[in-house]
């Protein structure tokens, strides 16, 4: 059995992909498997700690081939899903969703269903839905969606004069050393094609946050406030500070609470924007995913929205 490695695990190490691709498989025998020669990537052996490339082929026992039943619920729920089940603010010109953890907002390589197609199932004649921004596919919350061309514009103008608030909630492994404060560390952009010197340069990044709460096994509940919008800007962010986002396996984090479902623990919790029509200040708040409160209750941490 065989898998080709995806954009979005590059850069993890081996026995960490085989434990997120594998079912019910341990890290005993995961290691096994490794050191005895049943897995091989790109045809060759690696280490358990070796770090594996998009593209690259990985061969592993077809006895250990994941047949998640889960993700097919997951695909199946997305599949009917409907626009007016997760829309939490309309007006004429513009809607705000809540977009479900584990649905991609635009379409790819073997990417079913996400938010771009049940966009274009909605369009009508005087009615064209328009992304203005993303979300990861694992990041919940509040998006900004446009009823038209003359809105859409206006909302990315928006964003690009930084004139549209965002927050997220986060749960971290382990607390900043300081409660408040802000993270200034200019990131690269992986999408630009560098054809000179000012290209290799990196582009401004910061994000403030606050520490909501930590318990006392280190788990931080942390609010953040994006000031520019680089590509996974919080997710790198927190690794830099030693606080990486539970279930962020690209960016640093080893270890799951064993008392918490296996997830990505970040959401878009509000959007603040003006108004198309009347430039006022509209707060929109997105509910915190079921399985997101539940950690928190399960960590023992409070958060009142």
């Amino acid at each position: 059995m065989d898998k080709l490695v995806q954009s979005d695990d590059s850069g993890v190490r081996l026995d960490r992909w085989l434990k997120e691709n594998l079912q019910d498989v341990t890290y005993v025998e995961i290691q096994k498997s490794i050191r005895t020669g049943q897995v091989r990537v790109d045809g060759g052996r690696k280490k358990p700690n070796y770090r594996v490339s998009k593209g690259e082929k990985i061969k592993f026992p077809s006895r250990y081939a994941k047949t998640n039943i889960g993700t097919k619920k997951k695909i199946q729920q997305h599949s009917n899903l409907n626009l007016n089940d997760i829309t939490i603010y309309d007006d004429e010109s513009m809607l705000v969703i809540n977009k479900p953890y584990g649905l991609s907002t635009q379409g790819g390589t073997k990417v079913k269903h996400h938010i771009d197609g049940l966009l274009s199932r909605e369009n009508e004649d005087e009615k064209k839905y328009r992304l203005v921004h993303r979300l990861d596919k694992y990041t919940s919350g509040a998006l900004i969606i446009a009823k038209k061309r003359d809105s859409a514009s206006f909302y990315t103008k928006k964003f690009r004069d930084k004139q549209i608030k965002k927050t997220y909630l986060a749960l971290t492994q382990g607390e900043p050393d300081e409660k408040i404060g802000v993270i200034n560390f200019p990131l690269e952009n992986p999408n630009l094609k560098k054809t000179s010197k000012k290209d290799d340069q990196p582009q401004e990044a910061m994000t403030q946050y606050e520490v909501i709460a930590t318990t006392k096994d280190k788990i931080s509940l942390i609010k953040l406030e994006p000031f520019t919008g680089r590509k996974h800007q919080i997710r790198k962010h927190l690794s830099m500070i030693n606080t990486p986002i539970i279930g962020d396996v690209k960016y640093g984090y080893d270890n799951k609470p064993d008392h918490i479902e296996k997830r990505f623990y970040l959401h878009s919790h509000t959007v603040e924007f003006p108004c198309y029509s009347n430039g006022k200040n509209i707060q929109v708040k997105a509910q915190i995913p079921k399985y997101f409160e539940e950690a928190m209750k399960a960590l023992e941490i409070q958060f009142y929205e």
